[in-house]
């Protein structure tokens, strides 16, 4: 799942590209970032301060490294409550974004209302043609979990935050799922998986 968000914001990516990542946890997959977009720039937010500073550690190492020139930083913040958006606003990021990334989190924030709230959000921090990119374990009926949800109901939902999900369908060879004008999704072992540009 790391590896197709990857693909898809390296589709978009130009030099040093803006990268926010959404519920970063211990900073998995910004490691994963960080050696595959040499000099991104990025801002990682998080409600836990020790998995913030588990994150901080993890990419302590690779920074350290010659060839590296990410900026990397890593911020606490409720994402459904506190006004997050504005410390971007601070860094001159608004609008200027060219990804903005989670992996297996989203379903924390809550339900529908929430996690809707949060990805409008985060399309206006995008430029334009920035990726929202973005995996997520679907509802499973033998699991039932009220803040996960199918395969429609996220399309639904990112038809709601103003993404367009209307194109001429094209193959995706890495994963079984569709591709769009400006939407791609896929399922992964339970996982959806959806790429949207702005």
């Amino acid at each position: 799942m790391a590896a197709w968000l990857v693909k898809r914001i390296r589709r978009s990516w130009e030099n040093s590209p803006r990268i926010v990542e959404l519920a970063c946890g211990a900073g998995y997959l910004a490691e994963i970032l960080q050696r595959r977009l040499p000099g991104m720039r990025y801002t990682g937010f998080d409600l836990s301060p020790h998995l913030l500073t588990c994150a901080a550690r993890r990419l302590a190492s690779g920074s350290e490294q010659p060839d590296s020139q990410s900026e990397i930083s890593f911020l606490q913040a409720d994402l459904v409550h506190d006004d997050w958006t504005n410390q971007l606003e601070e860094m001159g990021w608004r609008g200027k974004v060219d990804g903005v990334l989670s992996i297996q989190a989203l379903h924390d924030l809550g339900g529908l209302a929430e996690q809707r709230q949060v990805l409008s959000q985060a399309r206006e921090l995008l430029k334009a043609g920035g990726v929202l990119a973005y995996g997520d374990l679907l509802f499973d009926d033998q699991n039932p979990h009220s803040s996960r949800f199918s395969h429609r109901e996220h399309e639904e939902m990112l038809r709601a935050c103003g993404f367009s999900l209307a194109g001429a369908p094209a193959a995706d060879k890495d994963f079984k799922g569709s591709s769009e004008d400006g939407y791609t999704s896929a399922a992964i072992d339970g996982f959806g998986c959806y790429a949207c540009y702005r």
